[in-house]
Formats: C-alpha cells, sequence, structure tokens
C-alpha cells in the first residue's frame, strides 16, 4: 500500500513512521512530503492530512482511505470523498488535552486568575491584605451544576474531571438511542433544558450543518446567568447573540478557546472575532490551542499509525468518520 503523510515530519512523525514500515515490511510504501508533488499524491492508496488543497484529492484516483490525525474533518472535500466512497478516520487523541483546557478557562473565569494576575504585575493588590471585602472574593466551581454539550470522547474526559469538585453532569446530545456516558448524571437531547440552571456551560461539539449556530440568542437566554466555555468550534456559537449576552448581562463571562475570525496564512495578528468580544473584561481568551500539547500530539501520533496498520492488515480501522454528519 502506498501511504503519503501530509504532517510536519518532526521527529515524532519519524519514529512512527519509521516504526511502522519496520513492522509492515513490503506491505507499506510509506511516502513523506507528498503534499509537495501533486503527482505522488495521485498515485496514493491513502493518505494521512493535514490541511491539503481539494484538487490533490480531485486527482487521487486510486485513493481508498484518508486518515486524519486529529478530530476536526470539515477541512476535507466530503462531498467529492462521499462520492468516490472514500474511507475517512480520525482520532481523539487530544480529548484529555481539550478536557483540562476547558476546566482550566472555567477555573479562571471563577477565580479570577487572570483579572488578578493582571493587576498584580501591575502592582495593584486585591483582598484582605489591603482591606478588601467581597468585592474581591471569587467564585470556587465545587458542586455547581455543569452541562457539556457534546458527549463524544471530550464532553467524557471533562465529566470525569468535573466529578472531582463533586460536580452535577448533564450532557447534551442528538441521539437519544445511545447509552449514557460514564460520569454524566443526565443525558438528554432538549438543548435548552440541559442549559437551564447550569451554573457552567461547556461546548464540546463539532462544526457541522447541524450544529452551526446552534446556540443563539434564545439558548443563551435559557442559560441566564451561566458562565460558558466553548472547546468546540466557534461558529456552534452564533457570533452576534454571543457578544449580546456578555454585553448585556444574558451570561456572567465566557472562556474561549475557538473564535470566529483566524489570520490568514504567515499573519499573526488579528482580532477573533468581527466584535470586540476579546476586549471584554468577563472573557478569557485562548487562541484554538486545546489540543496542542505535547502529550496530544503523541497521543494523535501513535493512534493514527496503529490505524494505518489496522487499515492495512484487516481493510478497517477505528473512529470511522460519517462524512455525510461532518463527524
Amino acid at each position: 500500500m502506498r501511504v503519503g503523510f501530509c504532517v510536519p515530519m518532526n521527529t515524532m512523525w519519524t519514529a512512527a513512521v519509521d516504526g511502522l514500515e519496520r513492522s509492515l515490511g513490503d506491505d507499506l510504501e510509506a511516502i513523506r512530503g507528498v503534499e509537495a508533488s501533486l503527482e505522488a499524491f495521485s498515485g496514493l492508496d491513502a493518505v494521512v492530512a493535514n490541511r491539503v488543497d481539494a484538487s490533490y484529492f480531485e486527482k487521487a484516483s486510486c485513493l481508498k482511505a484518508v486518515f486524519v490525525p486529529f478530530v476536526g474533518v470539515n477541512h476535507l472535500p466530503a462531498s467529492l470523498l462521499l462520492s468516490r466512497d472514500i474511507s475517512v478516520f480520525n482520532c481523539h487523541g487530544n480529548a484529555e488535552s481539550v478536557a483540562e483546557r476547558a476546566l482550566a478557562l472555567a477555573l479562571a473565569g471563577f477565580g479570577r486568575v487572570v483579572e488578578y494576575h493582571n493587576d498584580l504585575r501591575a502592582e495593584k493588590w486585591h483582598g484582605f491584605w489591603v482591606d478588601k471585602g467581597q468585592e474581591d472574593f471569587w467564585h470556587s466551581i465545587f458542586r455547581k451544576r455543569c452541562a457539556i454539550l457534546g458527549t463524544g470522547a471530550i464532553g467524557e474526559k471533562l465529566a470525569r474531571l468535573l466529578k472531582a469538585f463533586d460536580c452535577p453532569v448533564v450532557g447534551y446530545r442528538r441521539r437519544a438511542d445511545a447509552p449514557k456516558p460514564a460520569y454524566f448524571d443526565e443525558v438528554t437531547t432538549d438543548l435548552r433544558a440541559a442549559v437551564a440552571g447550569a451554573d457552567i456551560v461547556f461546548v464540546a461539539l463539532p462544526l457541522t450543518d447541524a450544529t452551526r449556530g446552534l446556540v443563539g440568542a434564545a439558548e443563551l437566554e435559557a442559560m441566564r446567568g451561566a458562565y460558558l466555555v466553548n472547546v468546540g468550534r466557534g461558529e456552534v456559537v452564533d457570533e452576534a447573540a454571543l457578544y449580546a449576552a456578555l454585553t448585556g448581562g444574558t451570561i456572567a463571562g465566557a472562556g474561549l478557546d475557538v473564535w470566529y475570525v483566524y489570520p490568514p496564512h504567515g499573519a499573526v495578528t488579528g482580532a477573533p472575532s468581527r466584535f470586540p468580544i476579546h476586549t471584554l473584561p468577563n472573557v478569557i481568551l485562548s487562541p484554538h490551542v486545546a489540543g496542542s500539547t505535547f502529550e496530544a500530539v503523541e497521543l494523535n501520533v501513535s493512534q493514527t499509525v496503529a490505524n494505518i496498520e489496522r487499515w492495512i492488515r484487516t481493510g478497517d480501522a477505528e473512529h470511522r468518520v460519517d462524512l455525510a454528519a461532518s463527524y
């Protein structure tokens, strides 16, 4: 099998591919840096794909499988792959890190961590040391009611973490027939019921046609007073409605790792929204790096190469993506 690798061939990927070649021997022809050659790409049986121009897939007449070395698949030409019956597999090695980041954003918001850090850096004190009272208190998340929108790998890891704080956890998902995941006290298909009465609402949903704008003004009103954390995709939460809810007092604040506007390739500056969300005092900012840990990447690499080996040996692999549903 000719398998191409459209990933940065750092030491982690190099070692993993070397090991895969030793394991599979003549059953594998691994082609590194294949994104640099349309001719090489067009002859592949399978590809490990970060972001690749759609024209490459159009020319790949032999392609049978695409392996995505992370969770999101909305960068793929889904209709083209569906029309050719090309299998797509992703991996969930970043679930622990994304869940950890979601919890950190909640703790930072409730604990006023960033606010106090910035003030003390400017030599401004808070608390009883300077005779301040309740105006300088912060909130604990112990026993806070939490809603997690999305009960997949990230949602389940997050629910487990929240149980260390004795939080009751309700989950939201679209399917009513699936068993309840571990660490959730309740799972519902009613979004507004899930967020009603929640102190913290976590968004851990992928971006699909069904989830785009899922959380709008009415849903934000249903979670009135809650703190919102989004580690899924920005556009799951309506941008204008979020800004209105943050500035109008509908929700207490937000911790956001995912956004609406990203810098063009090669740029390192730019506002993350059409609205000045990033300037608000009740928002904790994170530049879409929840899954960017050494540990997450290592797990993603190992899961991906294990999946390739399984596919070559058996014709199937884990974490098959439903391209019609985009997850």
